[in-house]
């Protein structure tokens, strides 16, 4: 087929307004609710109280995310992770950590919203939505129940979550899952297990059921255990629960095991009922990729897009200044032969969007290939530890920083070689960003030149971003083929008080020497 670079995207999704994460100090969130004093039953007490018997993995591991040792944060940090994507009346909504409420009619451009009633500090952490009766229920870590009319607000408070004997439960990384016999239920857990409940219809905020531990961390699941090569067989954290019903089969994904590693993905339990019993599907985990640009792979959801394909957002670890410095990815989900889901996680290059290709599941890339990595670079200049070269070594956590006193930076890479380039992706990163000084977020300016010769001053404008409004970390531009041998960037303008960083700069395209019936033809 024919390649049109519009109908393609890249990972990480492009989101404007990408949220904001203090990573030098945090803000006091004590009392966010006004519920000092309450007593509220915890995971760990509801395991308890059903006499299950209880690891030392969440204290465990709340001692290690306790100490600093080797994560001191230069910057404050733009964030979001955990994305809940819902289809509702013919638009896609993409709730996320920390962040508003973005739509889209396409699911690759998103509008950012903003609602000071969202959950109502409008910062979320793992929010879930549901639609249910003509209702959007939604909730987050450690939240009250939330109803609203519309998809995107005005929210207003349903009330704490509820057992059947008056107490209060707090319900973290949840899941709101209505079915289609209109029955409601409730998945949440972190760090223990992932636990399950039947709600009220008439009352969402109320338990219709006991809670069931649903299952709990297995250490024999590889993909569960602590660590960035899975090595600890003594702690694990499991997470981030979804359910996704197909063909009659219940799949609850749950994520494991650290969000902070490259390893993080999504495994499944599968079910012939909402809560079980639940069983390992014969091939895990759902969604992980390890290496490459993009990594990662955990706590996410899965939905139906166009032509009712399946698409898996996850989480992706950058990592550089914080442990939740994260971005988001999408990629397409198949059913394999014996009813394992399974996702397509960690495509680095251009790929279709959805309702282009019948099957994505069976493949989806656009044929355009990465052209930058450890490329020749050169710089106007550039701090010292921060060389051209970081910007494109295929790392999230590395980047080029322009010298202090460089008021025009410019960045090139020579691609050795003739190549038909028609789409760009830029991540930045904002040096000195610090929230709590004033220094805030904003638009990056920039224009990006190529050229068809090696050397000489021989310019052709390609992107002309010199004017941009839009607030975008990360950057995916698409154009019409044009013949280069090199490429750079000029930023003409960033936020006040920021130094624009690159944490990575692409070109993607096709050589242009390729084959041709068992030929090579020189374009």
């Amino acid at each position: 087929m024919v390649i049109n670079t519009r109908d393609t995207y890249c990972n990480p999704i492009v989101l404007p307004d990408y949220p904001k994460l203090r990573a030098i100090s945090r803000a006091d969130r004590q009392d966010v609710w006004g519920r000092s004093g309450k007593v509220m039953l915890s995971e760990a007490d509801i395991m308890r109280e059903a006499g299950l018997e209880i690891s030392d993995v969440q204290l465990l591991y709340a001692d290690v995310r306790s100490h600093e040792y080797g994560r001191i944060a230069e910057n404050d940090v733009r964030a979001t992770a955990d994305p809940t994507v819902c289809y509702f009346d013919g638009r896609w909504y993409l709730y996320t950590t920390s962040g508003g409420i973005y739509d889209s009619d396409d699911m690759v451009h998103w509008t950012a919203h903003f609602d000071d009633t969202w959950m109502p500090i409008s910062a979320p952490m793992a929010p879930t939505v549901e639609r249910f009766r003509g209702g959007y229920y939604a909730t987050a870590n450690s939240t009250p129940l939330h109803i609203a009319d519309n998809p995107l607000g005005p929210w207003r408070l349903v009330g704490e979550w509820t057992l059947q004997d008056g107490r209060e439960v707090l319900c973290n990384d949840p899941m709101i899952f209505a079915d289609d016999d209109d029955r409601l239920y409730l998945y949440w857990g972190l760090g223990i297990s992932i636990m399950g409940a039947e709600l009220d219809p008439e009352r969402p905020n109320m338990f219709l059921t006991e809670p069931k531990v649903l299952f709990q961390f297995d250490p024999e699941n590889w993909w569960e255990r602590f660590g960035a090569g899975n090595e600890d067989w003594f702690r694990g954290f499991i997470e981030g629960s979804w359910m996704v019903k197909l063909n009659g089969t219940y799949y609850l994904t749950y994520s494991a095991a650290g969000t902070e590693y490259f390893n993080y993905c999504m495994g499944a339990y599968v079910s012939d009922s909402p809560l079980g019993e639940f069983k390992l599907q014969p091939s895990n985990p759902v969604s992980r990729s390890r290496t490459g640009f993009i990594k990662g792979g955990g706590h996410g959801s899965i939905v139906r897009g166009p032509k009712d394909t399946l698409w898996c957002f996850y989480t992706i670890p950058v990592s550089a200044d914080a442990i939740m410095e994260r971005r988001i990815g999408m990629d397409p989900v198949g059913v394999a032969a014996d009813g394992s889901l399974y996702a397509l996680t960690g495509c680095d290059v251009p790929q279709f969007k959805p309702g282009i290709l019948e099957r994505p599941e069976d493949g989806n890339q656009a044929g355009l290939v990465q052209l930058c990595t450890f490329k020749p670079t050169l710089a106007s200049s550039y701090a010292p530890g921060h060389y051209p070269l970081l910007a494109v070594d295929e790392a999230l956590h590395t980047w080029w920083q322009p010298a202090e006193g460089d008021n025009k930076p410019q960045f090139g890479v020579l691609l050795q070689g003739k190549y038909f380039i028609s789409a760009i992706r830029l991540m930045w990163k904002d040096i000195g960003l610090h929230f709590d000084a004033g220094i805030d977020v904003g638009p990056y300016q920039y224009s990006i030149e190529y050229s068809d010769r090696a050397e000489g001053d021989y310019w052709t404008t390609l992107v002309d971003a010199t004017e941009n409004e839009i607030d975008l970390t990360v950057d995916y531009r698409t154009f019409d083929p044009v013949l280069a041998v090199r490429v750079r960037i000029t930023i003409t303008g960033s936020p006040e008080g920021v130094t624009p960083g690159l944490l990575d700069f692409s070109i993607f395209g096709v050589s242009a020497y390729h084959r041709k019936n068992k030929g090579e033809e020189r374009v």
